[in-house]
């Protein structure tokens, strides 16, 4: 709450959910391997898996994955062993030869991890309004030292049970849901640039635009937002349905959100940045996160 009550949050929660929509990769063949969270969550724990092996984890191999995929309810086995194939044959994951050859450890390549701090890097940009110590945390990315030990933090945390989305357990569905949170995020960003974020006025719908842009179906989408009705979260109106209001309980359940997963960030990135003796910060997230 008090990170929310700084002039600078709608900004950021703006520039956040943009990013998160320009960033979003539309493949029908990854849409159908996992859910939004999976895809998230997925490479995150390949990441924490490689760089942890050294502080008693076994290491990033397809049996390791698939026992922490099901550890954290992330997917099956099945899908698990798809997706990481799927991660090979596009240059995000390789083989490398092992002594023990029983195994067969996987590593993250350059891609995978340029991929991730770019993502990173926008999510920091957006940060900057309400955690001005998020523009070092940007700049460290370059740093290998600084990007292994905040792959870390993220992943010790998340194994250990925090889930952005615990102080706002309403969107859950859309998480879980194919493209359910970008959609979510694309309706918000059609507000006014002058106007409050989440909007409050009624914003335009397409149907047709969100399936098209996002490579689901028009039947996906609808069920989507009928859902999201059902909840409280949103309401349709217009003369043809054609436009929709996010509501109070779902402008809630945003803001909550993003201020979860900045300052999830912020703490992780200030440990890192100490670790790689950067201490550029001038803002103690762990002091915000315990207030």
């Amino acid at each position: 709450m008090r990170l929310r009550r700084q002039p600078g949050f709608a900004q950021a929660m703006r520039a956040s959910t943009d990013a998160a929509v320009r960033l979003y990769r539309a493949d029908r063949i990854l849409n159908a391997l996992l859910s939004d969270r999976g895809r998230a969550l997925m490479p995150l724990v390949a990441l924490y898996l490689h760089f942890a092996e050294q502080h008693g984890e076994p290491g990033l191999t397809v049996g390791a994955m698939k026992e922490m995929c099901a550890r954290l309810d992330l997917c099956s086995a099945g899908r698990c062993e798809a997706m990481l194939a799927l991660m090979r044959a596009t240059g995000l994951l390789a083989s490398t030869p092992h002594l023990d050859r029983r195994r067969r450890p996987l590593v993250p390549t350059d891609k995978l991890i340029a991929l991730h701090c770019d993502r990173w890097g926008v999510q920091f940009d957006a940060m900057t309004a309400v955690v001005p110590a998020a523009a070092a945390y940007g700049a460290a990315l370059n740093d290998p030292s600084f990007v292994k030990t905040f792959v870390l933090e993220l992943g010790r945390r998340f194994i250990a049970g925090l889930r952005v989305l615990d102080g706002s357990p309403e969107l859950e569905p859309f998480a879980e849901r194919t493209a359910g949170m970008v959609i979510l995020f694309s309706l918000a960003q059609g507000g006014r640039a002058d106007q409050p974020f989440p909007p409050v006025d009624a914003v335009p719908l397409s149907i047709n635009g969100l399936a098209t842009r996002f490579s689901v179906s028009r039947k996906h989408v609808l069920s989507l937002i009928r859902d999201a009705e059902d909840k409280g979260l949103l309401a349709r109106g217009g003369a043809g349905n054609d436009a929709v209001t996010i509501l109070p309980r779902g402008r809630e359940a945003i803001a909550q959100m993003l201020a979860t997963m900045f300052l999830y960030m912020a703490e992780c990135a200030e440990v890192a940045l100490q670790a790689a003796g950067r201490k550029e910060s001038v803002i103690d997230a762990a002091a915000i996160l315990s207030a």
